[in-house]
């Protein structure tokens, strides 16, 4: 018996010493872990001041030898009671497990208080840390204000990119980009590339405001509350009025608050189908660039990307290379429906960043051409961030709203006149009445004031008239709106690009054929066609021009939208529309057949458009050219009736208000000297520009 309780005491300190010395192993063991990943985190950290950094290392290491000092004190402690607990008798064991437990204790609030200095080392540190970006910030804030008056070297200066080699094929020898651990680093400081969403409230706080907010919400649910008093506290036999206003406001609140409702669902649907796009971006690694498809939302300021035509620009860049056609539609900022040029040669400092012409904007689309630009600009710090910030204020009210509150003001001073005026005039009237009848009284001329059906009419008016408008595509968030936008009696605005679509539809074809004189003699003319009459036709001429169409064009398919193009809206139409002349023969196979070797981009200078393409099987070249008719038509051999009719028609077309343009081939064969096609126009090209065929014009 006494051995067994020996044993068993023995076994009790041994479990007990156990579990401490454990305990604390995994103590030490998180307390490295937590240590070693916030060590990393501060070495990785380059964007604090190195004074700031170094004092927080030093720190930290003092904290922890003392920590660790605690912590290994007493694991020692413990494994020699587990040694004694062994070696020695119970009751040396329990002395020990007194002095250790004694130890412990006092080591424990030693501890507490040593802990409460080490949380607020991090704590420190990551505010030095915040302070230092938001000073790289402020700094690089003011240098991108004239990111566009900046040279290269400067800019590789301020951003750290590597600007060695630049061009839309880099070589073995290019060195240029951003490395991906820079690239993250950037993003910690100037966040991602996104816009910060505008607080909202929640619905409920919306309905509660929709129900009991406003003048007149207030004077309905007084009348309610002195009819219940009436009809509760004095006897009175009236409570359906009460119940059935009460279900008015509501019914009301709640049909307005759930329109609004829906249609601000409706826009974040919207929103969220415009997903993140991608863009080509250069990262620079130690084997060399790196191309890749880098979401939107994580470009980095110094970031090197490479745009096509079609293409939405998904931060504000600096244009360091572009093709010499290169044009980006600013409609999203400045309304204007015509594309505007870029370069890629520095801008003057005194002309302003917005209409600097080697810049382009987050939100603006680049509708020909390509280009290689860095990103100076992301999120809330781009131009279309800082319009967004601006207009985050509070809403403006509609003209509906302020002309309600002015009614209702009115009606107010007259209810409350009208119902003081009968409660005094109770009061003082010579037939004592009874305190309810005085109240009734009273509160009977203050509501026949309250014309309790004005609100759910023009609720129910401006919802039928938001459901209206919904059927004709618009979309009304709020809808007193909908009577702003009924008052309005004339619009006037100097930009098209303002108040249309932004999307051409090819509609006529004109093509040259012969129209018999007599049984010897044919005369050739041109006729007019619309494209929805011509769709999978079997007119030689007009499929011949559909191809010209397909042929030289600068569209691109369109990958998001099946069967879809992005390009320039001009370029699309004329696209489109071949496509449904040709119907089964598709571009994909057209463009097999006849493979491009050369082009000459459009410009304003010359105006027209020219590719070369080799046919499949063939020695010979097809020359395809397109662009403003009365430029093509003097590349194109015409006799003096032809030109004539084409005179003619061109003028009745653009009589009409529509853009019309002229497609124009020949057959070329492969340059004397043996070298490839070049040249820029009838000057300097190594091959024929005259004697053109004349296909017809879309």
């Amino acid at each position: 018996s006494m051995q067994l309780k020996y044993n068993s005491k023995v076994l009790v300190c041994l479990i007990l010493a156990h579990c401490a010395s454990t305990s604390l192993a995994a103590s030490i063991n998180k307390a490295k872990r937590s240590t070693h990943d916030f060590s990393t985190n501060l070495a990785l950290d380059h964007s604090a001041p190195q004074d700031a950094n170094s004092t927080a290392k030093s720190e930290w290491r003092n904290h922890l030898s003392l920590l660790s000092e605690d912590y290994l004190m007493q694991f020692r402690a413990v494994q020699r009671l587990k040694e004694a607990t062994l070696e020695h008798g119970p009751l040396l064991c329990m002395l020990s497990a007194i002095g250790v437990a004694a130890t412990l204790a006092w080591r424990r609030q030693s501890f507490s208080d040593k802990k409460k200095d080490l949380k607020a080392i991090p704590a420190a540190v990551q505010e030095a840390i915040e302070s230092a970006k938001e000073e790289a910030r402020a700094a690089w804030r003011k240098t991108s204000q004239n990111s566009h008056s900046l040279s290269l070297g400067e800019l590789q200066e301020a951003l750290g990119t590597a600007f060695e080699g630049l061009s839309f094929h880099p070589t073995s020898q290019s060195r240029f980009g951003l490395e991906d651990g820079k690239a993250q680093r950037q993003i910690e400081i100037f966040g991602e590339n996104r816009l910060t969403p505008p607080e909202r409230e929640s619905p409920w706080v919306l309905l509660l405001k929709q129900t009991f907010g406003g003048i007149f919400n207030i004077m309905l649910w007084m009348c309610v509350a002195c009819e219940l008093v009436l009809a509760l506290a004095m006897d009175g036999d009236d409570i359906v009025t009460p119940i059935v206003l009460s279900a008015v406001i509501i019914g009301s609140a709640t049909l307005q608050w759930w329109t609004e409702l829906e249609a601000e669902g409706m826009m974040s649907a919207l929103q969220k189908m415009q997903a993140s796009c991608t863009v080509t971006c250069f990262r620079l690694q130690r084997e060399g660039i790196v191309e890749r498809q880098v979401a939107a939302e994580l470009l980095a300021v110094g970031d090197i990307i490479q745009l096509e035509a079609g293409q939405k620009v998904p931060a504000d860049l600096r244009v360091l290379v572009c093709s010499d056609t290169t044009l980006v539609d600013n409609a999203a900022l400045t309304g204007e429906s015509v594309a505007e040029p870029r370069s890629s040669s520095a801008a003057s400092a005194e002309v302003p960043l917005i209409e600097a012409r080697n810049v382009v904007f987050s939100g603006t689309t680049v509708v020909q051409g390509r280009l290689l630009g860095i990103v100076f600009g992301t999120g809330d710090e781009t131009i279309l961030g800082q319009i967004a910030a601006k207009i985050r204020t509070s809403r403006t009210r509609s003209s509906l709203e302020v002309q309600i509150e002015h009614f209702v003001h009115l009606i107010a001073c007259v209810a409350a006149a009208v119902g003081c005026l009968s409660l005094i005039a109770n009061i003082i009237s010579p037939h004592k009445r009874s305190l309810a009848e005085v109240l009734e009284n009273a509160a009977t001329a203050f509501f026949a004031q309250v014309p309790e059906g004005l609100l759910p009419t023009v609720t129910v008016c401006l919802m039928i008239a938001s459901r209206q408008m919904a059927q004709r595509n618009v979309l009304v968030r709020k809808i007193d709106a909908v009577e702003t936008l009924g008052c309005v009696g004339i619009l006037c605005s100097d930009k098209t690009g303002t108040l249309t679509s932004g999307q051409m539809t090819a509609t006529d074809f004109v093509v040259p054929v012969e129209e018999a004189v007599d049984a010897n003699t044919a005369n050739v003319v041109l006729r007019t066609s619309s494209v929805g009459l011509c769709v999978n036709s079997e007119t030689l001429e007009e499929r011949n021009l559909a191809r010209c169409g397909i042929l030289n064009t600068s569209a691109k398919p369109d990958l998001s939208s099946p069967g879809g193009y992005q390009g320039s809206p001009t370029e699309v139409a004329i696209m489109v529309g071949c496509q449904q002349v040709l119907g089964s023969e598709n571009s994909a196979e057209i463009e097999k057949q006849y493979q491009p070797v050369f082009e000459i981009p459009f410009n304003s200078a010359t105006k027209w458009m020219l590719t070369i393409h080799a046919k499949e099987d063939s020695k010979e070249y097809t020359s395809i050219i397109k662009g403003a008719p009365e430029r093509v038509a003097t590349l194109c051999a015409m006799d003096s009736d032809m030109r004539v009719s084409f005179e003619a028609t061109l003028s009745t077309l653009m009589g009409q208000g529509k853009r019309v343009l002229c497609f124009a081939h020949r057959t070329l064969s492969e340059p004397e000297d043996g070298s490839t096609f070049s040249g820029s126009g009838p000057e300097d090209a190594n091959f024929p520009m005259d004697g053109y065929t004349f296909a017809g014009l879309v």
